[in-house]
């Protein structure tokens, strides 16, 4: 029997004794899986039982400061202290015991670099992934080319990814990056917290721009050419491999027993692959949240040479996921509502319904096509398949037909354009076939969203259940790395649920298509409109 097993069933019979013995209450004894993600708006820790249910969830918010103009930092400190309140209140309000945490996953935010000295202290707020201090470094492109960097590690020159932020740090606060001892990745320095051991996995790694993506080790021809000394990153760890057990110190502040294994986990953007179930070749996902991704299962590392999408490794280390990342999604209805929805959110307080809920339900009055309103969700610039920061948000074609709810709704549909545009350089130019879509993230709960996705990109839009896909990603990573299922697909086959599907309606895409095209053509007419508006 597998030694952790050995030791939970002792833990567990030692602790029902003592509690049966008390009389104290009745206890339910439930093996447990721990998942953490370290967002970037707050950290949620979620206990699931081995099937995917989820026992108890806590989310614990923070800020996000803003020292300057396009600069975004948080404080490391900041994640451990949500960590620790968001996990004591997960395991304190439920008759679960702690002795039967099997394990501890984590996933967290992307391409945040956090310095810490020897002793594991941050020397600097961590720069975040949506921080844009770097748009100027050009010290990159001095030495190596945007192609040669895209054909070894996947990713691009851009502000975006860890690397151009690395190279800042080097030229701009040199003292602090001397003094640095290690650089971490947001969730990995909570594992450094948990277990003491310095790590990056594999599969987040290959988002930085760190990692030769083919060969799955540090890239050490681009390291030695941007002069970044590689005893500076931490040892690469598979994401499902065991980084230690839960540290005594660690265990205590957590209210958890300590020695429960901790699992390396992976970033977001690939935890949320796993936990909506993309993985087979084929499959993809689309975060419908604050941004909204595209990201498809491949067989092979896909490099572009236009640079517009971005390659990582899956976190089952036998696969790629082929990234098509925008920064218009969420956030665009989200500022609709907060600048013009004030009758929305009265009446979400007074009928106790979501104002978003209540933004869908007047968009189902407009029309597919919303009689050629068109928007461009561009209002934090354009990411692939363009990659332009300059780039704005618009409404074209505004005319005196036009009432809120085609202005609601065009926003929906816009997003889905930019979805189809992704999917089709994907399958037409780069030659990957898109067979299904999934879609999490908060938006995911709109059935008139997945709907019109269905529509406008002709596939169909799987719907899985739960919330917390991220969470969900990291614990299926744990519950392969504990030995509660031998391997990541078995894994999801239990723990991952579709409830409901979308079939795209022929009609409807075909009335679609034709304002597509507009869509994708507006771009090019009105860039330079954007550049000088971005100069003035």
């Amino acid at each position: 029997m597998h030694a952790c097993k050995i030791a939970r069933l002792i833990a567990t019979a030692k602790y029902l004794s003592e509690r049966f013995v008390s009389k104290k209450l009745v206890f339910v004894a439930v093996e447990a899986l721990l998942g953490i993600d370290i967002g970037t708006t707050g950290t949620k820790s979620i206990l699931f039982k081995v099937d995917g249910t989820v026992i108890f969830r806590d989310y614990i918010e923070y800020e996000v400061t803003t020292p300057k103009p396009g600069w975004h930092e948080q404080d490391p400190e900041t994640w451990w202290r949500a960590v620790v309140r968001s996990v004591r209140a997960a395991t304190k309000k439920t008759e679960i015991s702690p002795n039967v945490v099997l394990g501890i996953g984590l996933s967290g935010q992307t391409n945040g670099i956090v310095c810490v000295d020897p002793e594991g202290k941050p020397l600097r707020p961590c720069i975040i992934w949506m921080d844009r201090r770097a748009v100027e470094e050009e010290s990159i492109k001095g030495k190596i080319t945007p192609q040669e960097l895209h054909k070894t590690t996947g990713v691009l020159i851009d502000p975006f990814f860890s690397i151009c932020k690395i190279m800042w740090m080097k030229n701009n606060e040199s003292d602090i990056f001397e003094k640095t001892e290690t650089i971490f990745q947001p969730k990995d320095y909570i594992i450094f917290k948990l277990t003491g051991r310095r790590v990056l996995d594999v599969a987040l790694a290959s988002c930085t721009g760190l990692l030769d993506t083919r060969r799955k080790k540090y890239a050490v021809g681009i390291l030695r050419k941007l002069d970044l000394p590689i005893e500076k990153l931490p040892e690469l760890i598979d994401p499902t491999g065991i980084v230690g057990g839960l540290s005594k110190s660690a265990a205590r502040e957590l209210g958890l027993p300590k020695g429960i294994p901790v699992v390396a986990g992976t970033g977001d953007v690939m935890a949320n692959a796993i936990g909506s179930g993309v993985v087979e070749v084929g499959q993809a996902y689309t975060k419908t949240a604050t941004v909204s991704d595209v990201v498809l299962s491949t067989a092979k590392p896909v490099f572009d040479e236009k640079l517009r999408f971005a390659t990582y490794i899956h976190p089952t280390l036998n696969k790629w996921l082929l990234m098509g990342g925008a920064t218009g999604g969420g956030l665009c209805y989200r500022w609709f509502r907060d600048t013009f929805g004030q009758l929305e959110r009265s009446l979400s307080k007074n009928l106790g319904k979501d104002s978003y809920d209540i933004m869908d339900e007047e968009a189902k009055l407009a029309e597919p096509a919303c009689k050629g309103l068109i928007f461009l969700p561009y209002l934090a610039g354009v990411r692939s398949p363009i990659w332009d920061t300059k780039a704005r948000g618009v409404y074209f074609g505004i005319s005196l037909e036009h009432e809120k709810r085609h202005f609601i709704r065009a926003i929906l549909e816009g997003i889905a354009y930019s979805m189809r545009h992704r999917i089709e350089i994907m399958e037409n130019r780069l030659r990957v076939p898109v067979k299904e879509i999934r879609v999490v993230g908060g938006g995911s709960r709109s059935p008139l969203w997945r709907q019109i996705m269905a529509d406008v990109c002709n596939k169909p839009i799987l719907f899985p259940s739960g919330e917390d896909h991220e969470c969900l990603g990291a614990t299926i990573l744990a519950s392969v790395g504990t030995g509660t299922y031998p391997n990541v697909y078995d894994a999801t086959n239990q723990m991952v649920s579709i409830i409901d599907r979308n079939e795209p309606n022929e009609e409807i895409h075909k009335r679609y298509g034709q304002y597509y095209r507009i869509y994708v053509g507006l771009y090019n007419k009105l860039k330079d409109s954007f550049h000088k508006l971005s100069e003035s």
